[in-house]
């Protein structure tokens, strides 16, 4: 479904600006963070050695280390930074083809993902890599974009397009939620699995503002199909205008949905592993 190279260029894209410019559109990822962090802070349990999955800039570590939660003697001590990038010598068509060369058996007692896991293709192959990636009685703690993000957006994309073409290409990527992301946790062989969902409105000057945000968070949509009907100014026009005259508030600025997912789970190696 999704074009993974083009999702890593973009991503790599993205965070070389926010670096270089020192701005900072990850605020999405940084509250997905602070949740972990809360979650972590939650378990009895230490942790010896994690590892965290699309890392981006280190936010994740600056966070924990202020909190106190990672160091020597603290929850967790040891954290190894994984942000996936192309190889010229791999053909990438799913990203858990991607990690498989970066995480070994039995390797961690802690894996976290903060984002990134919304563009995995083969998410149940990927899934299970992390479950033989940690240690018995390991834990997964992954956030990310659910299927409520961008609701509007998608609306009036379809409502457009169906106005003018008689018919919708998809300009947003599909999610799942919270039920079909516990099934995924059971069917790669964790247990005690656990899922919850958080909304946050995000308030923009115009769609305009939340475009510039999404292309900045390197989150614009990358499709495998190359089929779908280009946009034309005309159309972001429309879009724009049916998007400020349906959900704007009434200081004239208009918001928009993200929906964040958090899944967690344990590892068991001898956990049953349901096979499609």
């Amino acid at each position: 479904m999704f074009d993974t190279s083009l999702f890593l260029k973009r991503r790599k894209t993205a965070l070389a600006r926010a670096h270089k410019e020192g701005k900072n559109p990850w605020f999405l990822h940084e509250f997905a963070c602070e949740g972990t962090i809360e979650i972590i802070h939650a378990i009895k349990q230490d942790f010896e050695c994690g590892a965290e999955l699309f890392a981006g800039n280190g936010q994740f570590q600056q966070i924990a280390r202020q909190a106190g939660v990672l160091g020597a003697s603290r929850k967790l001590a040891k954290l190894e930074e994984i942000e996936l990038s192309l190889s010229e010598n791999k053909n990438p068509n799913c990203l858990s083809e991607l990690l498989l060369p970066e995480i070994g058996q039995d390797k961690y007692d802690l894996i976290i993902a903060n984002s990134g896991l919304n563009w995995v293709n083969d998410l149940p192959g990927l899934l299970l890599q992390i479950r033989k990636s940690l240690r018995p009685e390991g834990n997964f703690i992954a956030t990310f974009l659910g299927g409520s993000t961008l609701k509007e957006l998608r609306q009036c994309f379809l409502d457009v397009e169906a106005e003018y073409y008689g018919g919708a290409s998809p300009r947003i990527s599909p999610m799942i939620n919270c039920e079909t992301g516990v099934r995924l946790l059971v069917r790669a062989g964790f247990h005690s699995p656990v899922s919850s969902s958080e909304i946050l409105k995000v308030r923009y000057g115009n769609v305009f503002e939340l475009f510039r945000d999404i292309k900045a968070m390197g989150e614009a949509a990358a499709f495998a199909n190359k089929n779908i009907k280009p946009l034309s100014r005309h159309l972001i026009a429309k879009v724009a205008d049916y998007y400020q005259a349906r959900y704007c508030d009434g200081d004239n600025r208009v918001y928009a949905s993200f929906e964040l997912i958090t899944i967690s789970g344990w590892a068991s190696k001898s956990g049953v592993v349901f096979e499609s």
